[in-house]
C-alpha cells in the first residue's frame, strides 16, 4: 500500500477512499464489505508500524541527548578561550606598531638612498664605460672589423640607456647616430651583395646587426633596393631585346620573372626578417618594383600601340597579361595578411597603363570600324552593283558591331561602353553617308526611267537595301543591350566582388565613371536606345529612299502629266457633260499613264517571287514614321510590299493629276466631260491593279459631274480648298 499519499498537503481522506473504491480490485470483487474490512486491517497494521518506529527513534534521541549537551558546553568553552587569546595578540600587535613606527620610516628612507647610490654607481660606470667604449670604437672603426664595431655600438647603446639623465645625452645620442651611420655606410655593400647572392647566413648575420641597432627599417629598403634593382634591370633588357610593334611578350615575360622573384623571396623573407610579415614585405616589394620600373609599363605601352595595326588586340594582351600576374600574387599572398593598401597600390599599378589608353579607347574602335568600311570598297561605278554591296555588307555590319563589343567587354568588362557607342554611331554614319551618296545617284537617273527598266530594278533594291539597314540597326541594339545587362549587373555587384577583381576606377577616369552611370540610367530608367542616333539617321534615310524611289517611279506619270494642255481646243463642242462625256475617249496622255501603271506588276514580279523581308521592314518602317498616306498596310506575306507600292503609286498619281487638273484656270462642259472620261479611264486602271480608293480623284469628278446648281448639295465632307478650286473653275456663284 501506498503511504506516501497521506503526507501530501492537500490530502483529503473522502477522495482518497473514492479513489480507492474506483480501482478495478473494489469494482471486480462480489464481496464489497470484505475488501473494505482487508483495507481497514491493513491500514490498522501501517498505523502500528509508524507507531514502533517512532518509539524506536524517541528513545534513540532521549539517550544521545545528554552526550550533545556535554559537546555543547565543552565548544563554549573553547569559543571563549580562543577569543580572549585573540584579544591579547591584537593588543601585541598595537603596542609592536607603537614602538616600531619611527624605525620601520628610518629603514624605507635609507632603502631609497640605497637605490640612488646604485643607481648613481651604475651611471658613473657606464659614464666611464661610454668613454672607454667611445675611445675603444674610434680606434677599431677604421679596421672595418663589423662584428666588433657592433659589439662595441650595442654596449655604447645600452650605456644610453642608463644615461637618459645625464646633462649631455642628447650629445651623446647624436654621437651614438652619427656612428651608427658609419657603421651602417662599411655594413651596406657587404649586405647588398648578400642579397644579390642569396647568401642566407651572410645576410641573416647582417640582419640581426642593423635590426639590434634599431635599423630595420633601413634594412629593408636596402632589400627592396637590391631586389628592385635586378628586376630594373631585367625590364630594360626586355625592352631593348624586343620588338615593339608585335605582341607585348616582353610585359608577359616581366611579369613572370616578378612572380617568380616573389615565390622564391617567401621563405627568405621568413627566415631574414623574423620580426616582419612576410607576405607584407612581398607586397611592399612588388609595390616597389612597379613603380621603380624606368621607362614605366605605361611609357612603354603608349609608345607600342602607336606601332600596332590593331591597338585594340594589343591593349587586350596587356590587360591580359596583368590579370595573369594579379591571379599569381594573389596565389602566393593568399596565406598571408598582407596589406590592403599596398595591393590597392600594385593592382593600380598593373591597370595604369591600359587607364591611359582608356581614353583613345573610342579613336581605336572608331578606327578599326572605319577601316573595315574602306576596305569593303562599297562605292564603285556601277550604281546597282554598289547597291548590292551596300546592302549585302549590312550583314558584316553586325558580325562588325559583335566583335565590338566583344572587344569592349575583353579589354574593359564593358566598363567603357559609352566610348563603344560613339564609335558604333560614327561607324554606322558613315555607313549611312555611302548610303546616301547612292541614292543620289539614284534620284539623278530617276527620270530615264523609261529608257532604262535597270533604274526601277534599283529604286526596289535600294528600298530593299534600306531594310536591311534597319533591320541591322535592331540586331546591333539586342547585341548591345544584352551586352550592357551583364555590365550593369557588374557595376551593381561592386560591393560583392573581391580586391582583385576589376572595377570601374582601376581603369576608367572619373569622367568616364559618370559616362557609364548616366549611360546604365538612361537606359534603365527612360528605356533609351543605345544607339538612338543611328536609330534617327536610319529611319530618317529609309523615308527619304523610300520617297527617291517613288518619285523616280512616278517620274513617268509626271512626264506624261505635263500633256494634259490641249483640252482647250474641246471648248467649241456644246453639249451637256453627261452627254458629251458618251462621245469622248481617253486622251493619249491619260492612256499612256494606264499602259505605264499596268506594267508595274511585272516589274515588281521579284518581290513576287522572292519574297523580301528587308523591303517589309522598309515599308513597315515608314508607316509609322513618315507623311506618306497610305490605307494599305505591310505584313509579312509575300505579295505586301508590292501590293503596298502599286497602292502608294496609285494614290501618288491620283494627287498628282489632280493637282494638275486644278491648273486648269476655266473648263467647259466639253473640257469637263473630257476630264471625266479620262478619270473614269484612269480608275478603272487602279481597280484593275487592286486599288479602290482614289482620293482626292474621286471627290474632283464628282464636283465635275454635278451640274452647276446643284453643286453646294455636294460638297459635305469634301476639302474646302478642292470645292473652292473646282467652283472657280466652273464659274459657279459663291454660296449665299
Amino acid at each position: 500500500m501506498d503511504l506516501s499519499v497521506f503526507s501530501q498537503e492537500k490530502f483529503l481522506l473522502q477522495e482518497w477512499i473514492n479513489r480507492v473504491f474506483s480501482t478495478s480490485e473494489f469494482k471486480d470483487s462480489k464481496d464489497v464489505k470484505q475488501q473494505a474490512s482487508s483495507l481497514v486491517m491493513r491500514l490498522q497494521l501501517a498505523v502500528q508500524e509508524v507507531n514502533s518506529n517512532i518509539e524506536e527513534i524517541c528513545s534513540q534521541i532521549t539517550t544521545t541527548m545528554p552526550r550533545v549537551l556535554r559537546d555543547v558546553e565543552s565548544l563554549s568553552q573553547e569559543a571563549s578561550i580562543l577569543k580572549n587569546q585573540m584579544t591579547s595578540v591584537k593588543k601585541d600587535i598595537e603596542n609592536v606598531e607603537r614602538s616600531t613606527a619611527n624605525s620601520m620610516e628610518t629603514l624605507v628612507h635609507l632603502d631609497r638612498i640605497k637605490t640612488r647610490l646604485t643607481s648613481s654607481s651604475q651611471a658613473f660606470r657606464e659614464a666611464d664605460n661610454w668613454t672607454t667604449l667611445s675611445s675603444d670604437i674610434e680606434e677599431i672603426m677604421d679596421g672595418c672589423d663589423i662584428d666588433q664595431i657592433s659589439k662595441k655600438l650595442i654596449a655604447l647603446q645600452n650605456c644610453l640607456s642608463i644615461l637618459t639623465h645625464s646633462s649631455d645625452y642628447d650629445e651623446k645620442v647624436a654621437h651614438l647616430e652619427a656612428l651608427k651611420v658609419r657603421l651602417e655606410a662599411l655594413l651596406s655593400p657587404h649586405l647588398v651583395a648578400a642579397f644579390g647572392k642569396q647568401n642566407m647566413e651572410e645576410s641573416v648575420k647582417y640582419a640581426e646587426i642593423l635590426s639590434s641597432l634599431g635599423r630595420s627599417r633601413n634594412l629593408e629598403r636596402y632589400y627592396y633596393k637590391c631586389k628592385t634593382q635586378q628586376m630594373v634591370e631585367f625590364w630594360r633588357s626586355l625592352i631593348e631585346d624586343h620588338s615593339m610593334s608585335g605582341s607585348p611578350t616582353w610585359l608577359s615575360l616581366f611579369y613572370e620573372e616578378l612572380i617568380s622573384l616573389l615565390g622564391k623571396q617567401s621563405k627568405w623573407c621568413e627566415q631574414v626578417f623574423k620580426e616582419n610579415n612576410p607576405y607584407e614585405m612581398l607586397a611592399e616589394l612588388a609595390d616597389y618594383v612597379l613603380s621603380a620600373l624606368d621607362p614605366s609599363i605605361g611609357t612603354v605601352v603608349s609608345i607600342s600601340v602607336k606601332q600596332q595595326e590593331e591597338p585594340l588586340g594589343f591593349l587586350a594582351t596587356v590587360k591580359q597579361a596583368g590579370e595573369f600576374f594579379l591571379k599569381d600574387y594573389q596565389n602566393i599572398i593568399v596565406h598571408g595578411n598582407s596589406s590592403i593598401e599596398v595591393n590597392e597600390k600594385i593592382i593600380e599599378g598593373v591597370y595604369a597603363p591600359l587607364k591611359q589608353q582608356m581614353s583613345l579607347y573610342g579613336e581605336y574602335e572608331e578606327s578599326l570600324l572605319l577601316s573595315h568600311l574602306i576596305s569593303a570598297d562599297l562605292i564603285q561605278d556601277d550604281t546597282s552593283e554598289n547597291i548590292h554591296r551596300l546592302g549585302d555588307y549590312c550583314k558584316k555590319m553586325i558580325l562588325q558591331s559583335e566583335a565590338a563589343a566583344e572587344r569592349c567587354i575583353q579589354l574593359s568588362h564593358g566598363y567603357i561602353f559609352p566610348s563603344l557607342i560613339q564609335a558604333l554611331n560614327t561607324y554606322l554614319e558613315n555607313y549611312g553617308e555611302k548610303f546616301s551618296q547612292i541614292m543620289r545617284h539614284v534620284e539623278q537617273q530617276s527620270g530615264s526611267i523609261q529608257d532604262d527598266w535597270t533604274i526601277f530594278n534599283s529604286c526596289l533594291y535600294l528600298i530593299q537595301t534600306s531594310g536591311e539597314f534597319l533591320i541591322a540597326i535592331d540586331k546591333i541594339e539586342e547585341i548591345l543591350s544584352t551586352k550592357l545587362m551583364t555590365v550593369s549587373k557588374a557595376v551593381k555587384d561592386q560591393e560583392f566582388l573581391s580586391q582583385f577583381d576589376l572595377k570601374p576606377h582601376y581603369i576608367l577616369s572619373e569622367s568616364q565613371i559618370n559616362s557609364l552611370e548616366k549611360l546604365l540610367t538612361s537606359v534603365e530608367d527612360r528605356g533609351q536606345f543605345l544607339i538612338e542616333e543611328s536609330h534617327n539617321l536610319s529611319k530618317s534615310q529609309n523615308e527619304k529612299c523610300v520617297r527617291v524611289a517613288l518619285n523616280a517611279i512616278m517620274s513617268p506619270v509626271i512626264s506624261y502629266l505635263s500633256l494634259l494642255t490641249n483640252l482647250n481646243q474641246l471648248k467649241n463642242q456644246t453639249g451637256t457633260s453627261s452627254m458629251l462625256s458618251a462621245s469622248f475617249s481617253p486622251q493619249e496622255y491619260i492612256t499612256q499613264i494606264g499602259q505605264y501603271l499596268m506594267t508595274l506588276p511585272q516589274h515588281l514580279e521579284p518581290l513576287l517571287i522572292n519574297h523580301s523581308q528587308s523591303i517589309n521592314r522598309a515599308l513597315q518602317e515608314l508607316e509609322f514614321n513618315s507623311k506618306f498616306e497610305n490605307e494599305m498596310r505591310v505584313s509579312e506575306s509575300e505579295g505586301s510590299a508590292a501590293d503596298y507600292l502599286i497602292s502608294s503609286v496609285c494614290h501618288s498619281t491620283c494627287q498628282i493629276y489632280s493637282d494638275f487638273i486644278l491648273k486648269i484656270p476655266e473648263v467647259t462642259p466639253e473640257m469637263i466631260a473630257q476630264i471625266i472620261t479620262d478619270i473614269d479611264y484612269i480608275c478603272n486602271i487602279f481597280e484593275d491593279l487592286g486599288v479602290f480608293s482614289f482620293d482626292p480623284l474621286d471627290k474632283l469628278q464628282k464636283l465635275l459631274k454635278v451640274p452647276p446648281e446643284d453643286y453646294w448639295t455636294v460638297t459635305s465632307g469634301i476639302n474646302a480648298r478642292l470645292v473652292a478650286a473646282v467652283r472657280l473653275m466652273r464659274s459657279i456663284p459663291a454660296k449665299s
